[in-house]
């Protein structure tokens, strides 16, 4: 048997004329992999219509991906043929189909609070909502038998760890970074932020779940306080439109849209951010929120349970109460008036996140792969 490992990528994969629009920070992981596996890394992934690309993907050649890529609709016979020494796949319904092939791990973003909060902020009728209730408490059960039946389980973050671990014998706590040892570094030997306005930002997908009409929320709460503060925002999506009729509506916002993360988000974060706001209406585990407090930016959010659990992990940060932009201003408020709280927390938060980098993430995921591969 060689020493492979096969990826299973997440999600579908959008493919033409022999290109696939690769999600780059999906694509970035799978490199990861790359970089610390000792041996071969097959990526196999389902193919999608080039038409359902995301925005900001990053379309290649498959033969120049740096890695073996596999586009099937059946990964199970993909498995099956290239006999891996460990499968790593997403912990949905369909990876059933891999199970007996090699040995399996699966990876779980979130647990199933998240997807009924979800389902409660995605604009789902009321009416509909025991429906879709049963049917994720089906979903559950279905997840919990797979997880079970699988070699191993890494989760994403506290809160699924909390609640999911118990249901493999080989769980994997990890954190979702793209934070480097070299950016943590830098924001350790960079100096504190000089006195002046409070430089705020946002950064995420412009839609209703991660709260990016919230931030605009708080930081106009804050000019009508006499607050001096300036808020960035970062990112893009379906509520454009109004988060740029919103920003031009005042002043001191400036809408930066989706920026490259190594070369402009990170250095820019680093540089001119004293706390980023993250009011998130959902408890997904997002890397942004480690991201920023790697960057030296502490990060002022709502209490859902992914950032109140790594707020208490971290103290790089503030909780607010969820989905209250006028509660969430008045913290931010003090912390304007309290620059020693905001280093504070930036030392806190960068102590933490230099422990948990992308190398020491993904050498720590590898390493449970290699116990459940006997490599």
């Amino acid at each position: 048997m060689a020493d492979t490992l096969v990826v299973i990528y997440p999600g579908r994969l959008p493919v033409a004329g022999g290109r696939g629009a690769f999600v780059t920070k999906r694509l970035e992981g799978v490199r990861e992999y790359v970089r610390h596996w000792p041996g071969e890394v097959v990526l196999v992934a389902p193919p999608a219509p080039w038409s359902d690309a995301a925005p900001g993907s990053e379309p290649l050649p498959l033969d120049e991906v740096g890695l073996d890529v596999e586009v099937t609709d059946d990964p199970g016979a993909a498995v099956r043929r290239r006999a891996p020494r460990v499968v790593l796949a997403p912990l949905k319904p369909e990876a059933a189909a891999l199970l007996g092939a090699a040995p399996l791990v699966l990876v779980s973003d979130y647990a199933g609070p998240v997807r009924w909060q979800n389902a409660r902020s995605d604009g789902t009728p009321a009416w509909r909502l025991p429906q879709v209730g049963l049917g994720l408490l089906r979903l559950e059960r279905r997840l919990r038998t797979l997880a079970a039946a699988a070699d191993g389980l890494q989760c994403n973050g506290p809160h699924t760890y909390a609640r999911q671990a118990r249901w493999s014998s080989r769980p994997h706590l990890f954190h979702d970074t793209r934070a480097t040892d070299a950016d943590v570094a830098a924001a350790l030997a960079g100096p504190p932020a000089a006195p002046g306005p409070l430089r705020l930002a946002f950064s995420g997908r412009w839609v209703p779940q991660k709260g990016v009409l919230d931030a605009l929320a708080v930081h106009a709460e804050l000019v009508r306080g006499g607050v001096d503060a300036h808020l960035t925002v970062f990112g893009g999506g379906e509520l454009e439109p109004e988060v740029r009729a919103r920003a031009g509506a005042g002043a001191g916002v400036t809408v930066a849209g989706r920026v490259p993360f190594r070369s402009a988000w990170v250095p820019r974060v680093r540089d001119d951010v004293d706390v980023m706001v993250l009011p998130h209406h959902q408890g997904d585990s997002a890397s942004t929120f480690l991201e920023s407090m790697s960057c030296g930016t502490p990060v002022a959010g709502y209490d859902t349970v992914y950032w109140s659990a790594l707020q208490r992990r971290t103290g790089g940060g503030w909780v607010g109460p969820a989905r209250a932009p006028s509660a969430l201003a008045e913290l931010v408020a003090g912390l304007a008036a309290d620059p020693g709280a905001v280093l504070a927390a930036r030392r806190r938060g960068l102590t933490w996140a230099a422990e948990h980098t992308v190398e020491k993430e993904f050498a720590g995921r590898v390493g449970h792969l290699r116990e459940v591969a006997g490599v």
